[in-house]
């Protein structure tokens, strides 16, 4: 029987990209910071999502020190989501602003235009 090292080992013809950075590449245009603001939520979440399986896990186990211990694993992953959620907000505001801001400029330049 493998090794569970050898068992998770991918063949050697297989691209060593992680999805992560296919999905960063197909996203060029999108600021690091921002970026990287994304993926610590995704994985935030997913954190979270998982220890709700090992709470159920270790309540079927009887263990109430692992219960505690994932639910509190838990409760840091869902705020360090909505924490990366609030800073996300605040540079879509920051990003429209200055948007709105470049429309009114343009605005101000077709009405010399028109002047003339």
């Amino acid at each position: 029987m493998p090794q569970a090292s050898q068992r998770n080992r991918q063949p050697a013809t297989q691209s060593k990209a992680r999805p992560e950075q296919l999905t960063k590449r197909a996203a060029s245009s999108t600021d690091d910071h921002v970026y990287g603001l994304v993926s610590v939520l995704y994985h935030a979440l997913q954190g979270a999502q998982a220890c709700e399986q090992y709470i159920e896990d270790a309540e079927k186990a009887n263990d109430d020190a692992l219960v505690t211990f994932f639910e509190e694993c838990r409760d840091q992953q869902n705020e360090r989501a909505g924490r990366a959620k609030s800073l996300l907000v605040e540079r879509a505001d920051d990003d429209s602003d200055d948007e709105e801001e470049d429309d009114d400029s343009d605005d101000d330049d077709s009405d010399d235009d028109e002047d003339t």
